[in-house]
């Protein structure tokens, strides 16, 4: 059984959570996506559309590990929560244990980036009740996807991934992420999720609107079908209180 680098809350994060949203003393946290107006995460619409299924999918279990290949400047999530924070192994067991405490209807294993992990969601899936849903999120850039994996987790009708990019050429990648764009690894990985079927959206963010047709016409042109398109939206950043005194 894999063991999770659960990273807990940091003190910089606290800033914006209502203390209500505080779950297991601060080893993970709820999140209402339609809160303040909402909207800025379509994923609940997005799966309920897809799948006919009527839940509170905006209330989400937050789980943040440990890692990520980027330096967003914009990350509310601060360097204490992705990388020098404290943080605890969670067993699989453990996770979904917790996770069925909290009476929330979706997982969401986020970040940091949760796909350095990708090889090993196939136990949550294997574990999770199939009544609840299972959402993590994608740069195409954390390693190599294996497609066996990927077609392992393909498997699953419980499930729905973001894609998130964050530029649409190698300049704007980089004045977003603060690191090179690894395009050969990009679309590599890219073509293996739609090889095998993940069902994922993509999200945009930190692109200019050119910037965000250019890429989907490459994405059309690649591929040869606007589905891919399908529910994808652009995400206007906000500017949170953890970022202020970061």
């Amino acid at each position: 059984m894999y063991y999770w680098k659960v990273m807990h809350l940091c003190d910089k994060q606290l800033r914006d959570i209502n203390s209500d949203d505080i779950l297991n003393n601060g080893l993970y946290r709820k999140c209402n996506t339609y809160k303040g107006g909402g909207g800025y995460d379509k994923f609940p619409a997005i799966y309920q559309n897809r799948t006919g299924q009527i839940n509170k999918f905006n209330e989400q279990f937050v789980v943040q590990l440990k890692g990520c290949p980027l330096k967003c400047h914009y990350c509310y999530v601060t360097e204490d929560g992705v990388h020098r924070g404290k943080y605890s192994l969670v067993s699989t067991k453990q996770l979904i244990k917790d996770f069925n405490a909290s009476n929330l209807a979706v997982l969401h294993l986020m970040g940091g980036a949760p796909a350095l992990y990708i090889d090993y969601w196939k136990e949550i899936l294997e574990q999770l009740d199939p009544q609840f849903v299972f959402h993590s999120d994608l740069l195409l850039l954390e390693k190599e996807y294996s497609s066996s994996v990927i077609e392992n987790l393909a498997r699953y009708n419980n499930s729905l991934y973001a894609v998130s990019i964050k530029g649409g050429d190698a300049i704007e990648f980089k004045k977003n992420t603060g690191v090179e764009l690894n395009a050969e690894l990009f679309w590599r990985n890219f073509d293996v999720i739609v090889d095998c079927k993940l069902p994922f959206y993509l999200t945009f963010t930190g692109m200019s609107n050119q910037s965000i047709e250019s890429f989907k016409k490459l994405v059309i042109k690649r591929y040869g079908t606007e589905d891919i398109l399908n529910d994808c939206f652009s995400i206007q950043l906000i500017e949170y209180e953890a970022l202020k005194y970061e």
